[in-house]
């Protein structure tokens, strides 16, 4: 009942829209459209699969960033959710597009009122639908483990091992009947104590298994002893696995745009403070800076972005093209201080941006050589 009040204001909502000449043929209405497929393949038990990452691209996003809150709020308005949720799986994990299990009552008035934009903004400010965990799933793609049989061999273990550097299999009796593992440890282990060992004798019956949900930090623990974990998917099945390995790529690649903003920072303020002082540069700022410490990047567009300034440099670069930059590093800079749980983007294309790869020019020995620099008392 309440889920049909929630359509036919959705309808009308959509209906409203359409109304206007201007507004005909709206991206609001081709997801709307788009959502009613989904949710009638729902209700006839045949859920759309789709990725992660595609599932975004309806919402024009590419990461799970500001949009997210967005994202849930129009599809619980069409009585749909991802399985597994959206939020704590890897990008190109492929998700089911179904209706919930249960939905209150409240649940479901309150996605009727959230069909309002500004009832969205405001919970995207921090309203009771926080969540900023890392989860396992986020690492893990959930599309499957290499495994074994436990009536397996020792040659087909070591191949698979080997043929995808492995160091590690799952030994399986079906889907969500884990047996254990086998490793490169366990084998010598067992060939060890006993030159005739069997394959049996070499599966590790100590293994650990979490959900795809579970918060990262829970199972580092885990991790640093074991080495890995298998990951359960949504029905239960073993999907997946996470390795010290893993975790190491990840923290490296959410760590590593810190120390890059971090270094461009210093470069640009450094530049600065050696070729201007700070009533020169306050000049160009929008707000009052009492210290170049106290520069953003923000700053610095607004200041390089002076022609003066620029000239005064001296640097055998395109202004328009380098402040450009600048824009670009910044509206990262925003998601990477807003610990969006998607990698630092790589660029347009295949093309790194100077975030994930700092440009030559702006190193210090290379500014500082550019046009008429070096700088004085340099």
């Amino acid at each position: 009942m309440l889920d049909a009040v929630r359509q036919e204001l959705l309808d009308q909502a959509i209906a409203a829209d359409a109304a206007h000449p201007q507004n005909a043929d709206t991206e609001l209405q081709r997801l709307h459209e788009r959502l009613r497929v989904a949710r009638r393949r729902a209700d006839d038990q045949q859920p759309e699969r789709i990725s992660v990452r595609d599932l975004l691209s309806l919402w024009g996003a590419k990461d799970r960033g500001d949009q997210v809150s967005q994202i849930e709020a129009d599809l619980a308005n069409h009585g749909l959710v991802t399985s597994p949720s959206f939020r704590a799986v890897t990008l190109d994990t492929m998700v089911s597009l179904t209706t919930p299990p249960d939905e209150p009552e409240v649940t479901a008035i309150a996605e009727v009122a959230g069909i309002d934009d500004a009832a969205v903004a405001e919970d995207d400010e921090g309203g009771g639908d926080l969540n900023v965990r890392l989860t396992v799933g986020n690492l893990s793609p959930l599309d499957g483990v290499m495994s074994v049989e436990p009536n397996s061999t020792f040659d087909e273990a070591i191949t698979k091992m080997l043929l995808n550097d492995f160091s590690q299999l799952a030994v399986l009796s079906g889907s969500r009947n884990l047996r254990g593992a086998v490793t490169w440890r366990s084998i010598a282990h067992a060939r060890h104590q006993k030159p005739d060992a069997s394959f049996a004798d070499a599966i590790d019956h100590r293994v650990d298994v979490v959900d795809y949900d579970r918060d990262l930090f829970e199972v580092l623990p885990t991790l640093q002893q074991r080495e890995f974990v298998f990951v359960r998917n949504e029905t239960k099945e073993i999907a997946g696995i996470v390795t010290t390995a893993d975790v190491a790529d990840r923290y490296g690649e959410m760590a590593t745009p810190f120390f890059q903003l971090g270094e461009l920072d210093q470069t640009l303020r450094w530049v600065l403070s050696r070729a201007f002082d700070i009533q020169t540069i306050r000049r160009h700022c929008n707000r009052s800076v009492a210290t170049f410490d106290q520069l953003s990047i923000g700053d610095y567009q607004r200041v390089l972005e002076n022609q003066q300034v620029w000239v005064e440099l001296g640097w055998p670069l395109d202004r328009r093209t380098f402040i450009n930059r600048l824009e670009e590093i910044r509206l990262i800079r925003n998601k990477v201080m807003h610990f969006h749980p998607d990698p630092s983007p790589r660029g347009r294309g295949q093309q790194a941006t100077a975030v994930q790869q700092p440009h030559p020019p702006l190193s210090r020995s290379r500014l500082t050589s550019a046009g008429r620099l070096p700088l004085s008392g340099s």
